[in-house]
């Protein structure tokens, strides 16, 4: 067994590491298009809002289920078998038949002329892509040693701002592209509207890169401790770090409610509020999430690296909690900006500091996860990612609007409230979370 205040973690010289970079780097690139894929299946819909709202004759709060409820619904059910299926079987296999799922469920979006129709694809969607982070992180921990794992994991984690950007970007281009086939009769489906037939054409790529992830090579698992990997040994494990992860993956899925109530909503507020058309604030805010979210990750990882050095591996947390605090001003200043101008500036900052954390989240969870439990420590991880970002968030800021507000064009001000709330909420939390660590001997 492991001494109780210890990692849990062997000792990373033990391990016999053939690490070669090409190949190593090769993986990331293509799990990273994965992932990048993942995320413009699920976020496009934020782009499709007034067509579905129109077309299905739903409301708001409706629509937000449909965005959170439904895909976070089976992603969470599914979540944690799938991470203990990570630590067990094959993790290539389990990425490409996601993949396979939620591409075709993607395109079954399309399909849908009903709020259930669209709900029920919606779900599948979840499921197949609640295979992906937990595979490829364990996968990417094999791959490298853990003096460059950091930087792989935070290329790989740039998928999501790489992913929602090209979600708004090539959302907004398929939207535009397809009104020319508005009213077209196609065998078998008949006439479907523009918004359907881009559900099509994001859904349909991701089969040609789940054809390349059998390419994949299955590494050795390294890092493993003496703890072994049954039922009595995995609770034993969480019950020991139990409040130290808790504590983290909570402020990681308030990180996630900013991350998804911004995809979500913030097109539509510069859509109602501002005119912009669907594939004008597609390609602006699509932009500004790949370039300024994607900057954030890496000066993240760099920062955390110069921190570390410094003062030892409590300094991830550190950064991370200054980073909870930097978004609170920047989120109510985007939320209540009267003009687009002003809008688009906070927008862009707030995508910055945004994406200082996020690909920070793996390397601080691993740090006190041996290899047989990261799959599950993963699942549980985007469990509270999707439950607390997509579900909660997404359907809290319609609420708010519906509701609190009483006005369509009051959603920036709901974005604001909901989300700077929830970046107060993660600082707490990490706070917590370092002190048990500390406490504990973890960090």
């Amino acid at each position: 067994m492991i001494a109780p205040g210890s990692s849990g973690v062997k000792d990373p010289a033990s391990d016999s590491w053939s690490y070669r970079p090409l190949r190593a780097w090769l993986i990331v690139v293509l799990l990273l298009a994965a992932y990048t894929i993942s995320l413009i299946d699920r976020q496009v819909l934020s782009l499709l809002v007034v067509p579905i709202e129109q077309s299905l004759h739903i409301s708001d709060t409706q629509l937000s289920l449909l965005h959170g409820l439904a895909f976070a619904l089976f992603y969470t059910a599914f979540g944690i078998l799938i991470g203990r299926a990570v630590d067990r079987r094959n993790r290539r296999n389990i990425i490409a038949i996601g993949m396979v799922i939620w591409c075709m469920a993607t395109i079954g979006c399309g399909l849908a002329n009903s709020f259930a129709g669209l709900f029920v694809a919606r779900m599948f969607v979840g499921v197949g892509e609640a295979t992906l982070s937990p595979a490829s992180f364990s996968l990417i921990a094999d791959y490298f040693p853990p003096a460059k794992r950091g930087r792989a994991i935070s290329v790989f984690s740039m998928g999501v701002f790489m992913g929602s950007g090209l979600a708004l970007v090539a959302g907004g281009a398929a939207i535009d592209a397809t009104q020319a086939w508005a009213g077209t009769a196609w065998p078998i489906v008949g006439t479907l509207e523009p918004w359907q037939l881009a559900f099509f054409v994001v859904g349909a790529p991701g089969l040609l890169v789940a054809a390349l992830v059998m390419a994949v090579r299955e590494p050795p698992r390294r890092e493993v401790s003496d703890e072994g990997a049954g039922v009595k040994e995995t609770l034993a494990f969480f019950r020991r770090k139990g409040p130290a992860l808790a504590t983290m993956i909570a402020a990681f899925g308030a990180n996630g409610l900013i991350n998804f109530g911004l995809a979500g909503w913030a097109p539509t507020f510069f859509i109602r509020v501002f005119g912009y058309s669907a594939g004008e604030i597609g390609a602006i805010y699509g932009t500004l999430l790949m370039v300024c979210g994607s900057a954030g990750i890496w000066v993240g990882g760099w920062l955390s690296d110069k921190v570390v050095a410094k003062i030892g591996k409590g300094g991830v947390l550190l950064v991370m909690r200054g980073c909870a605090l930097l978004m609170i001003p920047s989120l109510v200043g985007f939320g209540f900006a009267s003009t687009p101008l002003v809008a688009l500036i906070l927008l862009g900052w707030t995508c910055f500091v945004l994406g200082l954390p996020t690909g920070l989240a793996p390397v601080a969870l691993y740090a006190i996860t041996p290899n047989q439990f990261r799959g599950q420590v993963t699942a549980c991880y985007l469990f509270a990612v999707t439950l607390i970002g997509m579900m909660a968030g997404s359907t809290l800021i319609a609420i708010s609007t519906d509701y609190l507000f009483q006005d369509a064009n009051a959603v920036g001000k709901s974005l604001a409230l909901v989300a700077s709330g929830a970046a107060l909420f993660g600082f707490v939390s990490l706070t917590f979370s370092q002190k048990i660590q500390e406490r504990m001997n973890y960090a």
